[in-house]
């Protein structure tokens, strides 16, 4: 075991750790934004909506986030190619990793947000909701007043999930061009052949970064029960 190779390298896997928090966390926010109306139109079952949602759902949950990655990487320039080939001075698309990872991200965590979404409000007990609305409380306020603040809570917790899942799925991105914390220790591996010293060095980072996030939202999650159920 080559320790001073491991604490070497610990700094310049740190120097890419930004790149690693950035892709989850700004993916997990897409994917939050998106997983709101797709859960909304699946609990109202929109015709014709919430069944392609449904299909939505069924293959992003279903297919492993590699897939995903390389079919962004490989479909999303050429998609927007087609779309923009009836231009004359249309040329073809290069995009750079970072937004190809961030849109792969976002698809994959808006699907799962989405169902984290709904568990959470169908855990919510729906007798509060009647007792809200037999006292007089519109329909609006009833949600904002009474399920909001409840859902809030239960869905924490898979988002705490979905969340960490995604840091830990960062490591995949090095195989389109991103050098984020697997990826720099694949370089910096390659080198010296100390490829178990690097591969340590990662996992006591993403171990470190999966248990501070895991514990501010732990705390956020508490602190809210507080707040709603004192």
């Amino acid at each position: 075991m080559n320790v001073n190779f491991m604490i070497e390298s610990m700094p310049k896997l740190l120097s890419v750790l930004p790149v690693t928090i950035f892709l989850s966390v700004i993916g997990v926010i897409f994917g939050l934004i998106l997983a709101i109306p797709i859960s909304i139109v699946r609990e109202k079952r929109i015709p014709v909506l919430a069944q392609i949602f449904d299909v939505y759902i069924s293959l992003f949950r279903g297919i492993p986030i590699i897939v995903q990655i390389y079919i962004v990487y490989y479909g999303l320039p050429r998609l927007l190619f087609l779309l923009n080939q009836n231009n004359p001075g249309a040329k073809g698309f290069t995009m750079p990793s970072m937004i190809i990872g961030i849109v792969a991200f976002a698809l994959n965590a808006s699907a799962n947000l989405s169902e984290a979404f709904r568990s959470a409000y169908h855990g919510v007990d729906k007798s509060q909701y009647d007792a809200a609305i037999s006292v007089g409380l519109t329909k609006s306020t009833t949600f904002k007043k009474v399920v909001i603040p409840q859902l809030i809570p239960n869905f924490i917790p898979n988002f705490t999930n979905i969340l960490l899942d995604l840091i830990k799925d960062t490591a995949l991105v090095y195989n389109i061009g991103i050098v984020e914390i697997m990826g720099q220790a694949n370089i910096l591996a390659s080198f010296s052949f100390n490829y178990l010293e690097a591969y340590l060095d990662a996992l006591v980072i993403y171990l470190v970064v999966c248990f501070i996030f895991a514990s501010l939202l732990s705390l956020l999650e508490n602190k809210i029960k507080q707040h709603v159920f004192a």
